[in-house]
């Protein structure tokens, strides 16, 4: 139990760190900005209870905001994230399990495609609440388009490198 709570927080560091120190000076052609703190919301054992997904989102937004210059933002977004990844996981996680399982989410344990989905919608809503608070407007439609398209395939690209590099937890 202890490990895991460690492992929970390394984690937890490590896309801070990582968010702050390398991928928020990431830019590509102005446009795509990689994104992967919300792997660490994605990877949350799959009968962790809502309040605690909803929490730890915020707290990882609000430090990210704090050291990322971008007041709000990322704490909204990890907010709304956190509210969605467990309708997520039902939606995409194993169909023969039971309400009591406690499932991690990865590769290994819902299988390649279905984890992708997973991943892959759960980055596109994180992108498209984003940017649309950065935007604020709807004015230049396709910038915010290519935006939200650009960093989702790169935070996606990212996210899937670390889940190929994670150990069994």
């Amino acid at each position: 139990m202890f490990q895991t709570i460690l492992s929970r927080i390394g984690w937890f560091l490590l896309l801070l760190l990582l968010q702050v120190l390398v991928f928020n000076h990431i830019h590509i052609m102005g446009y795509a900005t990689p994104m992967p703190y919300v792997y660490f919301l994605l990877i949350l054992p799959s009968n962790t209870p809502r309040w605690l997904y909803v929490l730890l989102g915020f707290l990882l937004g609000v430090l990210i905001d704090i050291f990322g210059n971008t007041p709000g933002m990322a704490a909204a977004t990890m907010t709304a994230i956190g509210l969605i990844t467990p309708l997520l996981f039902n939606l995409f996680g194993p169909r023969d399990r039971d309400k009591d399982d406690n499932i991690l989410p990865s590769m290994r344990t819902m299988e390649r495609w279905p984890f992708v989905r997973y991943l892959l919608t759960a980055v596109f809503l994180q992108c498209v609440i984003f940017f649309s608070i950065e935007s604020f407007s709807f004015f230049n439609w396709t910038f915010l388009l290519i935006n939200i398209a650009g960093s989702t395939v790169l935070t996606t690209l990212f996210c899937i490198a670390l889940e190929l590099i994670r150990k069994k937890p």
